[in-house]
């Protein structure tokens, strides 16, 4: 059941300030940016509608049903704290289900700072077409004064005051606050800015007290604030009552600035037990290093109860046994992802994983399922090894990479690797599943093969250059393009442009000595290199110089090949 009343904005930072007014668990951080938040402060001044805020009231002497935290004055977020769950309210207590980016956005707008900066309004805005500019900026740099040129170059009719190009920046915290005290009294507040500034200009003293009147009116008398009050039905438990607000909260959050659908997985999840929140943050906080970020996180812990994200379609049911199996595990979760950064640290693979942002979770599940289960993971290393290389070089886990149908890829591999906890690592039997489902696998690589990688030649790369941090460097032809086109225009049958492009031709270079290389023929190019023997074991070079003629361009991709393919197998021993 719920009942409405207005407010004004003033009204609602005033319960944001005493608390009355406090975020549940289950609400998300601060997600709106500086340009989301100074837009609504136009969008007030301007007197349109901006949607209702639903809270759910609490009765004092009563326990809330949702942990909470308090709002955020500077943007940071604010951990829950959990005994407010335990403790019976003094007085009662509203818990903003829908709407806390609006009232976050009022409250660091009026009262405090976002990022270090505070919000300023530009007291010569043009309120006669009803432009409100507002922006956030370093208290150093707030009252700067620079041009506006949509003003300046605005025609002006005979009935309107001249528009001001210039801006002048006030502190819109101080702009409350001084507001706040003076009972309504909006011009002699406009009068002392003016005075303060030495504005003497008629057109300019018009702008300042019009727009500081149309701040005060839009701050303290318009109730522009649709408040929608939520009682808790004491007639049910409060497990169902949580769950109600939850499933409400799921609901809103299909509009505005949406959640995606792990986002509301954690927010069930912190229904069910406050304590997922301090759970899901240190866990993230501690795997940072490897991109571990909460959906990943949850995702993992899904895998771990053999409960794929596609299977859990309703929370309702199981919900609580996912974050008991979460709370209940967490010391051996720690370990299981500890243990995992051990591997790839010893393969290598660390790197990729901690320093790429386009690598793909899913092989991290996989690894971590069988360290979980496992008496003695590490002695699986070889195999997780092994299994990892030629995953990631066929592209398993990119998109497009040809599972029928593309999304059934992870449930595939889950539902042969997980009857085999507390076994050896089922490589062979993963690779089998690969080779039925996808269009091509390769289980060995081969100097003949190594193209069938390309579907992920970053990691190719990867493993060429020994494991070495993802740099943007270009790719660059060893065997200059231009010159292997023009013995094929000469009629040399034995090169093809695919040849030409094959990855035993490709080497990576950073962009300065790809610019300087340019088109020389490979043996010019390393007769300038101050090491020529450091280069050339490197970069995999055959270091027969008869091989690097244009015109034994094809022994030459066979050999270079064949030492990609030998340093890629031995990374796998």
């Amino acid at each position: 059941m719920a009942s409405w009343e207005p407010k004004t904005v003033d009204d609602v930072v005033t319960k944001i300030g005493s608390k009355k007014f406090v975020l549940p668990v289950i609400q998300r951080r601060l997600v709106w940016k500086e340009d989301s938040m100074a837009k609504l402060f136009d969008t007030l001044l301007k007197e349109y509608s901006f949607g209702a805020v639903i809270v759910l009231k609490e009765r004092a002497r009563k326990k809330p049903l949702f942990a909470s935290r308090e709002f955020s004055i500077d943007g940071e977020p604010r951990n829950a704290d959990l005994s407010t769950q335990e403790k019976l309210l003094d007085d009662e207590q509203f818990f903003v289900i829908d709407g806390q980016q609006r009232l976050k956005t009022f409250y660091i707008g009026l009262c405090g700072s976002y990022g270090g900066k505070r919000l300023y309004f530009d007291l010569y805005s043009d309120f006669q077409r009803g432009d409100y500019d507002f922006k956030f900026a370093s208290p150093t740099r707030g009252k700067s004064s620079v041009k506006n040129l949509d003003r300046s170059e605005r025609e002006i009719s005979a009935n309107e005051i001249e528009t001001v190009a210039e801006c002048l920046w006030y502190p819109v915290c101080d702009l409350y606050d001084k507001l706040s005290m003076a009972g309504g009294n909006s011009d002699r507040i406009a009068d002392e800015i003016i005075r303060d500034f030495a504005v003497d200009e008629p057109h300019k003293c018009k702008h300042i007290i019009a727009n500081v009147k149309q701040f005060y009116r839009n701050i303290f008398d318009v109730k522009s604030v649709g408040i929608s009050e939520i009682v808790v039905d004491y007639g049910r438990t409060p497990i169902e009552n949580r769950q109600r607000m939850v499933e409400l909260f799921r609901r809103l959050n299909s509009e505005g600035t949406p959640l995606n659908t792990l986002d509301l997985v954690a927010s069930r999840l912190k229904g069910f037990d406050s304590r997922m929140e301090n759970f899901l943050d240190k866990m993230v906080s501690e795997n940072g290093d490897l991109r571990v970020n909460q959906d990943e996180l949850i995702k993992l812990i899904m895998t771990l109860q053999d409960k794929p994200l596609s299977e859990v379609t309703d929370l309702d049911d199981d919900g609580d046994k996912f974050a008991a199996f979460a709370l209940n595990n967490a010391d051996k979760i720690r370990s299981t992802l500890g243990t995992l950064r051990d591997f790839l640290r010893g393969s290598k693979d660390y790197n990729w994983f901690a320093m790429n942002r386009n690598r793909s979770p899913i092989p991290l599940y996989i690894l971590a399922y069988h360290t979980f289960y496992s008496e003695r993971p590490r002695e699986n290393f070889g195999d997780f090894k092994r299994w990892l290389r030629l995953s990631m070089l066929n592209g398993i886990f990119r998109r497009g990479c040809g599972w029928i149908p593309s999304e059934r890829g992870m449930k595939l591999l889950h539902d042969t690797f997980k009857h085999y906890r507390a076994q050896a690592f089922p490589v062979d039997e993963l690779f089998d599943v690969c080779k039925r489902n996808l269009h091509s696998f390769y289980s060995e690589v081969k100097a003949d093969n190594l193209d069938e990688f390309n579907r992920n030649r970053d990691y190719l790369f990867y493993l060429i250059y020994g494991g070495e941090p993802p740099k943007r460097n270009s790719i660059d032809h060893i065997q200059p393009r231009v010159r292997l086109l023009e013995l094929i225009g000469r009629g040399q049958k034995n090169i093809t442009e695919e040849m030409i492009d094959s990855v035993a031709n490709l080497e990576l270079l950073n962009r300065d000595d790809n610019s300087v290389k340019g088109d020389k023929r490979l043996k010019d190019w390393l007769n300038v290199q101050a090491d020529r023997r450091q280069y050339l074991n490197f970069h995999l070079i055959p270091d027969d110089e008869g091989l690097w003629k244009p015109s034994n361009f094809k022994q030459f991709l066979k050999a270079r090949a064949q030492l990609i393919a030998d340093k890629i197998n031995g990374s796998m021993r």
